[in-house]
C-alpha cells in the first residue's frame, strides 16, 4: 500500500498531534521549490527525528489509529506477547517518557482477560520498590485498555545474554542481578503478591546496572482461571510436586532457573514449545546440578542455585528473604576472593550462624498499613533486639501465620489506627485458629476506637491497648507478653549454717539473710522489670465513659464489629492507656516519621 496523497497525509498527521504546524512547514521548506512525494516527506521527517520509524511505517500504509493511547503518543514498540504489547510513549503535554502496556485487540471483548489486565494495573500501582517497574495509572479508551508504567532504559536479560561473546555473565554480576530480583520478590510477597511468570524476558537490566522486574500480571489470585493458562510452567511444577496452587516457593524455583542460565548460558529446563512436553515432571526432577554443567561456577554460587531448584519444595528456600540472605552470603564470598574450595564451608557456616542467631531472637509480627509507621515500628523493635516481620494488611498476616509463620513469630501487633475494624476481626481470628490460639497479641486502638475494646477477645496474653501510649511502654508490654513464664519452685529447707566459735580480727559473721551473689544477678533485673511494668500499668485505666458510649453510639460502623459477641474472660478488662505523663514519642499516623 502506498502512502496517501500529501494533503491527506498532512491532515492525518495534524489530527493525530504527531506534528505541529510549525514543524510541518519546516519540512516543506526543506525541499525548496521542487515537488516532493509523501514518501520523501516522511523520510525527511524520520531523518530529522520529527517522526519515529514506527510512526512513518504506519503513515506509509495510511493507518489512522494506534498512534496514541489517551494523552500518550506512541514512539515505537518495545515488546509483544500473546496477552499484550508494550510501547515507548511520550506525554503530549508534559513530554514525560513512559512505557504503555496495551491489551491485545483479540481480548477487547473478553471480560475475564479485561478483569485480569485491570487487576494487574491495580497490583502494580500498589507496589513501590526500586527493583519493580512503577505503575502510574491504568486507563482505557473507547477500544483499548492500557497501563502506564515507568520506562526503563535498557534491555531484557535474554537480550543481555545474547549480547555476550560467551553467552553468560560473570558470577558477581549474575549474583547482583539475581539479588535485585529476589529483593523485589521479597517485597511483593510481603504485600501479598507473587509474580508467577519468572523468566529472562521479564527482567530488564537498566543502563545503571540495576535489574527491574516486569509484568506482575500473574500475581496469585484464586479468583482468576485465565492466568493459569499463561503460567503453564508453574502449574506443571506444582502438580509434579503435589503442592497447592500458587505455592510461594515456585517463584524461587524459577528465579533459580534464571540464575542458572545467567551463569552458564544454558536453560536448565530446556527451550520447549510443545505444551504436552512442558508438563512432564521429569523436566523439573532431572535438572543437573550446575557444577556438573559448568565446573567453573564457584561453590558459594552453586549452593544457592541448586537449593533454589530442588525438586522437593521442602528442600528449597522457604521464602524470598531466606534466598536473599544466601545471595548476600555468596556475594560477600565472591567479593572477599576466598579460595574456591573453602567457599562452601564458609557459606554453610554463615547460614548456620544466622539460624542460631534467629533462634535466640524474639520475633514480632507488626501489622500496619501506614508506610511511615511501618518504618518506625521496624527500627524501634530491631534496636530493642527483636526480629521484625512487617505486614501491611490483616488478611495477609493471617494467611502467613496460617501457612506456618506462626511457629517463627512470638507475638503479633495490630494497629487499628490505620487498619480500622479489620484489626479487631483479625485479632479475634487468631484465637479461633489452632496454630495461633496461644500466640500473644496486642491490639492498638486510638481514642475514637476504644469503644471496640469489648468486642476484642482478650486474655492474659492478648491485650487491647488504647492511645496515647509511648513506644517505650509498648515495648514493655510486648516484652512482658513474650517473656517465658516463671515456674515457681517450692522452697527447700536449708540447714542453718554453723556458728563460728571465734571471729577473725577485722571480720564479722555473714548474715544468714544476705542473698548470694548469683541470686542478686538472677532475680534483681526481673524484679526491677516487673516493678517498673507494674508501676506503668497503675497509670493505665479503662475509660468507662467511652466504653459506656459503645452501646448508645450511633451505628456508624459496619455491623461486623457490632455483631461480634463481647467475650467475658474471667477478671479481664481491656487495658486502655490514657497517661498524661506518657513519653512524647507516641504513635501518630499523621506525623512524618522519616
Amino acid at each position: 500500500m502506498s502512502a496517501p496523497a500529501y494533503d491527506d497525509l498532512t491532515q492525518i498527521i495534524l489530527s493525530l498531534d504527531l506534528l505541529d504546524l510549525g514543524k510541518l512547514r519546516d519540512l516543506e521548506n526543506s525541499f525548496g521549490a521542487r515537488i516532493f512525494t509523501s514518501e520523501e516527506f516522511l523520510q525527511e521527517a524520520l531523518r530529522r527525528g520529527y517522526l519515529t520509524k514506527f510512526q512513518v511505517e504506519r503513515l506509509s500504509k495510511g493507518e489512522t489509529t494506534g498512534y496514541s493511547y489517551g494523552p500518550y503518543i506512541v514512539q515505537y514498540l518495545i515488546g509483544a506477547g500473546s496477552f499484550a504489547r508494550v510501547f515507548r510513549c511520550i506525554h503530549k503535554d508534559t513530554g514525560q517518557v513512559v512505557a504503555v502496556k496495551v491489551l491485545r485487540a483479540r481480548f477487547r471483548d473478553d471480560k475475564t482477560a479485561i478483569n485480569e489486565f485491570e487487576r494487574e494495573g491495580e497490583f502494580g500501582a500498589a507496589m513501590h520498590h526500586p527493583n519493580i517497574a512503577a505503575v502510574y495509572e491504568s486507563a482505557k479508551t473507547k477500544y483499548d485498555h492500557y497501563i502506564v508504567m515507568e520506562f526503563v532504559e535498557g534491555r531484557t536479560l535474554r537480550e543481555e545474554l545474547a549480547a555476550q561473546k560467551n553467552g553468560r555473565l560473570d558470577p558477581r554480576r549474575a549474583t547482583r542481578i539475581t539479588r535485585d530480583v529476589c529483593s523485589a520478590l521479597s517485597y511483593a510477597l510481603n504485600q501479598g503478591y507473587q509474580h508467577r511468570d519468572m523468566k529472562l524476558s521479564n527482567v530488564l537490566l537498566a543502563s545503571s546496572g540495576k535489574a527491574v522486574l516486569l509484568d506482575f500480571g500473574l500475581v496469585a489470585d484464586d479468583a482468576s482461571g485465565f492466568k493459569t493458562q499463561r503460567a503453564i510452567e508453574y502449574a506443571a511444577l506444582e502438580r509434579s510436586t503435589h503442592v497447592g496452587r500458587n505455592d510461594k516457593r515456585s517463584d524461587l524455583y524459577f528465579l533459580g532457573a534464571v540464575y542458572y542460565q545467567l551463569l552458564t548460558g544454558i536453560a536448565p529446563l530446556g527451550e520447549i514449545k510443545e505444551r504436552s512436553k512442558r508438563l512432564v515432571a521429569d523436566r523439573f526432577k532431572n535438572v543437573k546440578p550446575i557444577r556438573e554443567v559448568a565446573p567453573y561456577v564457584p561453590r558459594c554460587v552453586a549452593y544457592v542455585v541448586d537449593r533454589a531448584m530442588k525438586f522437593s519444595p521442602e528442600e528449597r528456600f522457604q521464602s524470598p528473604t531466606q534466598m536473599l540472605e544466601a545471595l548476600d552470603g555468596a556475594a560477600s564470598a565472591l567479593d572477599s576472593g576466598v579460595d574456591v574450595e573453602q567457599e562452601e564451608k564458609l557459606m554453610t557456616a554463615a547460614m548456620q550462624d544466622r539460624v542460631e542467631k534467629e533462634k535466640k531472637q524474639t520475633s514480632v509480627m507488626i501489622v500496619e498499613a501506614n508506610s511511615n509507621l511501618q518504618d518506625v515500628f521496624r527500627e524501634f523493635f530491631k534496636k530493642a533486639g527483636y526480629r521484625v516481620l512487617v505486614v501491611s494488611n490483616c488478611d495477609r498476616a493471617l494467611e502467613r501465620l496460617d501457612d506456618g509463620e506462626a511457629f517463627n513469630v512470638d507475638a503479633a501487633l495490630f494497629n487499628a489506627q490505620n487498619l480500622g475494624k479489620n484489626a479487631v476481626l483479625a485479632f479475634n481470628k487468631l484465637l479461633d485458629a489452632p496454630t495461633t490460639k496461644d500466640l500473644p497479641a496486642v491490639l492498638i486502638l486510638d481514642e475514637n476506637q476504644v469503644k471496640w475494646a469489648p468486642a476484642a477477645k482478650r486474655g492474659k496474653k492478648r491485650l487491647a491497648v488504647g492511645m496515647p501510649i509511648s513506644m517505650k511502654r509498648l515495648l514493655m508490654v510486648v516484652d512482658k507478653l513474650t517473656a517465658p513464664e516463671k515456674v515457681e519452685k517450692k522452697a527447700e529447707p536449708v540447714a542453718p549454717a554453723p556458728t563460728p566459735a571465734t571471729s577473725q580480727p577485722g571480720t564479722k559473721p555473714a548474715s544468714s539473710n544476705a542473698p548470694k551473689e548469683e541470686e542478686v544477678l538472677d532475680d534483681l533485673p526481673m524484679d526491677a522489670f516487673d516493678a517498673a511494668l507494674d508501676d506503668a500499668w497503675e497509670r493505665f485505666y479503662v475509660n468507662k465513659e467511652k466504653l459506656s458510649d459503645f452501646a448508645s453510639a450511633p451505628r456508624e460502623e459496619p455491623e461486623d464489629i457490632e455483631q461480634i459477641p463481647t467475650p467475658a474472660p474471667a477478671n479481664v478488662e481491656p487495658v486502655v492507656f490514657d497517661d498524661p505523663d506518657a513519653d512524647s514519642d507516641y504513635l501518630d499516623p499523621e506525623e512524618d516519621h522519616d
